[in-house]
């Protein structure tokens, strides 16, 4: 065998090696889910807030030619952009200009859906954030101070029941949230 064939070969082998993956993952079924994040928020043990997020999340289950695997991803985002004043600086006449950034406040939740032999598997990356009521003045501008909390882990869960995924307690405040989720196999 020639050096030629035996490049040939070894091309054709690479070309159809992820295809063969592709082959594999087509056959797996992809199921649609839909995923709900419940926050209930407590200030000095009375319930001041409930929401709901609610997502379709596609179990769209592959596999690399490397053995790893990806799930569906679904995410939620809902806040505003608050500016912050990054810099100043004077141009040609003499006169200050203000630089700013904006940063995003309020709630982001990614969510990822992987089907397991015990229940669905579902990855939670769950953000809040706000402006506290207080600015803190830098150098005579006022800044606004972001507050923020963050859970991130993974729970198993079986359509149609709900789980706790976290509870955190808001710093410098008597305020607490509890989240929780819950899945539906959508028809």
């Amino acid at each position: 065998m020639n050096r030629a064939s035996t490049l040939l070969r070894l091309a054709l082998l690479t070309c159809t090696l992820p295809l063969a993956a592709q082959a594999q993952d087509a056959a797996k079924p992809v199921h649609g889910y839909r995923v709900t994040y419940t926050l209930t928020t407590t200030d000095a043990g009375k319930r001041v807030g409930l929401e709901h997020f609610a997502m379709t999340v596609n179990t769209a289950i592959t596999t690399s030619p490397d053995g790893r695997t990806s799930s569906g991803r679904g995410s939620v985002k809902i806040g505003q952009k608050v500016p912050v004043s990054t810099g100043t600086y004077s141009d040609a006449k003499s006169s200050v200009q203000t630089q700013f950034t904006y940063l995003d406040v309020g709630i982001n939740i990614d969510a990822t859906v992987t089907e397991g032999p015990t229940g669905l598997l579902i990855g939670s990356k769950v953000e809040e954030s706000s402006v506290a009521p207080q600015p803190v003045v830098i150098a005579g501008v006022s800044e606004p101070i972001i507050r923020q909390m963050v859970l991130t882990n993974s729970s198993t869960v079986n359509p149609g029941k709900s789980v706790s995924v976290g509870s955190l307690d808001l710093p410098d405040m008597q305020r607490h949230v509890d989240i929780e989720v819950s899945i539906e196999q959508l028809p």
